[in-house]
């Protein structure tokens, strides 16, 4: 009995596609025809003893990365090749992903990587992804408000960024992380072949914390590209207003804070009402802080630090806020007001590709992905 070794040929495409090259570009590297490069890819033919040497040097990986039985190899993290999708990671303290979740997100992308080419879309995002800065957190604010040009809201309340991220080529995708893995809240994948980036978000968050968490990982490439171009430490001298030394992963949130709630934005809406530093109440901020589709303590957080709330005031609702998180766990008081679009670049692609004839087959794969990991649709 013969097993199937059709993964081979599936692991083969994962890598082909995510250093973008054409079939003609790896088999020109690796010396066979294209035809019998695609035959192997498909799991009709299998790569010779030869075949799986000159494959290995041309992707820069072990022999043992094209044997994964499952699939989901070890994918390039993290190496020296520029064309690798790279994990990105700012706290040195953060715990490895784990298995299930590294294996669910190299799928993920390796089916968006199908797709696109299926479709013969862009895979290159418009918004550019390394962007010098000057390391501080005026640095970070100013970053923000670049990006936010780029992607021509300048300080206007964006509604659903899930589709604003997804408008600009980058691609999001919401699932349920697995069970080992059920407290992380995101993480990233930059693609330098194609300055583009995977954003992956826990749907067992609430919307406000799945919007932060893709502000903050994109805040989180930036900062990572910047430290890559230097070779150096960003923030070596850098301290908040409290004095306490900025780090890669305080300037991502800072990046976020201040690309979801711009300082004009935020200033204007509180001039308009016409609320003064002592008035604020606790109706008043949920009501408010909707509109930026962020948390009640981070939006509180900002008025401090844009002194838009008297201290007395702001340590009132601070503490209201703690009791509730301590009382009703990690969901944000008042609900949520945000109608989010989860997948929806993916779900239009699949469906694109649903319509091409001679895709079938690994449509019918990508489906059994979107089942297997409960890929949210609306």
């Amino acid at each position: 009995m013969v097993s199937d070794l059709s993964f081979i040929g599936r692991n083969i495409r994962f890598l082909r596609r995510s250093r973008n090259w054409t079939l003609e570009d790896l088999s020109s590297r690796i010396g066979i025809h294209k035809v019998a490069l695609g035959r192997i890819e498909r799991g009709i033919n299998l790569p010779s003893a030869m075949v799986i040497y000159h494959l290995s040097s041309a992707f820069n990986v072990k022999v043992d990365t094209l044997f994964s039985h499952d699939s989901l190899h070890q994918a390039p993290v993290e190496t020296g090749d520029n064309s690798d999708t790279c994990f990105i990671s700012l706290d040195p303290d953060r715990s490895p992903l784990s298995n299930s979740l590294l294996g669910a997100c190299q799928e993920i992308m390796a089916a968006f990587h199908a797709l696109e080419d299926i479709c013969r879309v862009p895979k290159h995002a418009t918004v550019p992804l390394s962007i010098p800065f000057d390391p501080s957190y005026a640095g970070m604010e100013e970053l923000a408000a670049r990006i936010r040009a780029y992607l021509c809201t300048g300080d206007a309340v964006v509604f659903d960024y899930f589709e604003l991220f997804e408008n600009a080529g980058l691609r999001a995708i919401i699932f349920p992380f697995p069970r080992g893995a059920a407290t992380t809240e995101s993480v990233s994948f930059y693609e330098p072949a194609f300055h583009n980036a995977f954003f992956f978000l826990n749907s067992r968050n609430n919307a406000e914390k799945q919007i932060f968490s893709i502000t903050r990982e994109l805040g989180s490439i930036l900062v990572s590209n910047q430290i890559n171009r230097q070779k150096k430490a960003l923030f070596p001298q850098s301290k908040d207003d409290d004095g306490r030394p900025i780090n890669p992963v305080r300037a991502a949130g800072r990046f976020a804070a201040t690309f979801l709630m711009p300082e004009l934005a935020v200033r204007d809406t509180v001039s308009q009402l016409g609320v003064s530093k002592d008035a604020w109440s606790w109706d008043l901020l949920m009501r408010i802080k909707h509109r930026f589709g962020v948390s009640a303590q981070a939006f509180l957080y900002r008025l401090h630090e844009l002194d838009l709330i008297s201290d007395p005031a702001r340590n009132t609702l601070d503490t209201q806020i703690k009791q509730f998180y301590n009382t009703n766990g990690p969901i944000e008081p008042d609900a949520s007001r945000r109608c989010l679009t989860p997948n929806g670049r993916f779900f239009d692609l699949l469906l694109t590709a649903e319509t091409i004839e001679d895709a079938q087959h690994e449509v019918k794969n990508i489906q059994k992905m979107v089942v297997k990991y409960r890929l949210l649709k609306i």
